[in-house]
């Protein structure tokens, strides 16, 4: 009986979606290159003050130890308030691309404070017979550099560098030809803007990648830009099997 009481207790544990107390004002930073500081909000809307412990890690998930510095790596957030995590450059972040942007992932861990030992606000709870579940938001973090100033309208400028190639009946080379890291999160084709089996992808500068999509006439292709909106372009595919989009001008 203890041997199927636990399976359930730990199915219900593992399926259940833990709820997260600390909230981000953003999901995406973008560190311009004349900048000295970057700020971020993070609010705690529970009713309990919790610490919020952060660090970045390279796009292969290696925490950095250069180039840039959280500040303050772990603060107090009281109940029903906010604070100001604060990212700085290094003098070593000159040595990053100066003609792309360069992507990491800024990492925040909640974790409730110790209700024994208040004076430690680095050590979690431990309550005797209680269970904590750490969350932890994972955002992206660009470095752009100055570089890239001064292109306006960077999602007129992704449009227009993004390519689609039909290889055949069944392939397709999606190409980002811009500066920056783009985010595609949709493709539908057709005049019907039928479904094709795509899959959210993240492709870096100057960069192109093979998918397994069915050959059309047109294709509807949206990115997630700076905001976290998104940013659909309809892309016309000419007899050379090279689509491009239908950007209009200013």
């Amino acid at each position: 009986m203890k041997n199927v009481t636990f399976a359930m207790l730990c199915c219900l544990l593992t399926t259940t979606p833990a709820i997260a107390a600390l909230a981000l004002d953003r999901t995406r930073v973008v560190y311009e290159g004349d900048s000295a500081i970057e700020t971020i909000k993070i609010r705690n809307s529970s009713d309990s003050p919790f610490l919020a412990q952060s660090w970045l890690t390279d796009i292969n998930g290696k925490e950095l130890q250069d180039k840039f510095v959280v500040v303050p790596p772990v603060l107090r957030i009281e109940s029903k308030d906010y604070a100001i995590l604060r990212i700085r450059s290094l003098p070593t972040s000159s040595l990053l691309p100066q003609d792309r942007e360069s992507a990491f992932f800024l990492h925040v861990r909640e974790v409730p404070p110790s209700t024994e030992n208040k004076g430690d606000e680095a050590k979690p709870q431990t309550t005797t017979g209680s269970i904590q579940i750490a969350v932890e938001s994972v955002i992206k973090f660009f470095y752009r550099p100055d570089s890239l100033n001064h292109i306006n309208r960077i999602d007129k400028a992704i449009a227009s560098s993004t390519r689609i190639q039909t290889l055949a009946k069944d392939k397709i080379i999606l190409e980002n030809g811009s500066p920056f890291y783009v985010t595609y999160s949709d493709l539908t084709q057709g005049k019907k803007m039928e479904t094709s089996g795509f899959k959210p992808i993240m492709l870096p500068p100057f960069s192109s990648k093979t998918l397994a999509i069915k050959k059309s006439e047109r294709y509807h292709l949206s990115h997630i830009n700076d905001y976290g909106a998104t940013v659909t372009n309809t892309f016309y595919c000419r007899s050379t099997g090279i689509c491009v989009a239908q950007v209009k001008k200013d």
